[in-house]
């Protein structure tokens, strides 16, 4: 996630030495929100037409776009920007790029102490967790020391990491050394060199919270977007059935579903985008952490679930495991993989 400034867009590329486009990156993601649903609101008898209101800013390491729709005007713009606030308090609570959040500040005691947290933070934590548990490890969020190796965060790798030094961070990974603490309220990680990485459920997290700040105003038609991340409130307008979802092929751009979303979200994970050039060797960013090894089974993998947090986490076990081992999942209401 995005450091406190609203900082130039980092994309979740990891900025590997080229810009790009807020509509090239979500396509790029294999998934664009809102086509043909962003038309002008039709209503039935007399009186205005609600009031939409749309707006994109960088934040959470990708674009973030946030439609809302209200008869008030005021209430839709304060809307939006309390959708945007509360985003940002997940960053703050959350980021791993930045030193003063609240799991940096766990990474950093790891092995040493345990830490208090915001309840938010102990919620996802226990979330991935779960997941890891039932994926029998080879999703695991506590996978920082092996992107770390890797080159993904600190200092770029001219070339691949030795078996040793895989080894080694594999040693510091391991969900069960995770200790929650709901009483205290504290978090801690029983490894020295151990780290949490929630990007592959932090974002959905921080797209439920925006939800419930457009709830919190009385906002029933709304749309969150979250670098394909998204989450579809109510619908765009009183004749469709929800907000359109286009799922696009990586490679090709051809269509290859359109999701319907009425109050549920949908989230991918792929490696299109997301990798490193390390030795000569493209490497993807979502890694089977019981071998240490990036996974490159599929181009892509998409969830639908009625919460965007579950649809986020899902996304990348879905990535993992592949169809045949995903299936029947809990939370999970529709999946498409790709290649």
């Amino acid at each position: 996630m995005a450091h406190r400034s609203p900082a130039p867009p980092r994309p979740t590329t990891h900025d590997y030495g080229h810009s790009i486009t807020r509509r090239r990156f979500l396509a790029s993601l294999g998934l664009l929100a809102g086509a043909g649903a962003l038309t002008p609101l039709l209503r039935h008898g007399r009186g205005p037409a609600p009031h939409r209101i749309e707006i994109s800013r960088p934040l959470l390491g990708t674009w973030v776009r946030v439609v809302a729709t209200h008869d008030d005007p005021a209430r839709s713009t304060r809307a939006v920007e309390r959708a945007f606030a509360a985003m940002r308090a997940v960053d703050a609570q959350m980021s791993v790029h930045r030193g003063d959040s609240d799991l940096a500040r766990v990474n950093a005691a790891a092995g040493t102490a345990a830490v208090a947290v915001p309840t938010a933070v102990l919620e996802v934590v226990e979330s991935a967790r779960a997941a890891a548990r039932r994926a029998d490890g080879i999703y695991d969020p506590t996978i920082l020391p092996l992107m770390r190796t890797y080159g993904f965060y600190g200092p770029q790798r001219d070339r691949l990491p030795a078996t040793a030094d895989i080894d080694a961070a594999l040693a510091r990974i391991g969900y069960s050394q995770v200790r929650v603490d709901r009483a205290a309220g504290t978090l801690a990680l029983g490894r020295h060199g151990a780290g949490i990485d929630l990007g592959s459920i932090g974002k959905g997290w921080a797209v439920d919270r925006a939800v419930d700040a457009l709830r919190a105003e009385g906002v029933t038609s709304g749309l969150v977007d979250a670098g394909g991340n998204v989450f579809g409130l109510g619908t765009p307008s009183e004749e469709a059935a929800g907000w359109a979802v286009g799922l696009f092929h990586p490679v090709t751009g051809s269509t290859e579903r359109v999701f319907t979303l009425r109050d549920a979200a949908v989230a991918t994970s792929g490696n299109t985008e997301q990798y490193r050039l390390c030795g000569g060797v493209r490497l993807g960013h979502l890694f089977d952490a019981r071998r240490g090894r990036p996974a490159d089974g599929h181009l892509s993998a998409s969830v639908m679930a009625r919460r965007a947090v579950d649809a986020d986490v899902l996304s990348t076990v879905a990535f993992l495991l592949g169809p045949d081992r995903f299936a029947g999942w809990p939370e999970t209401l529709d999946s498409l993989f790709i290649g």
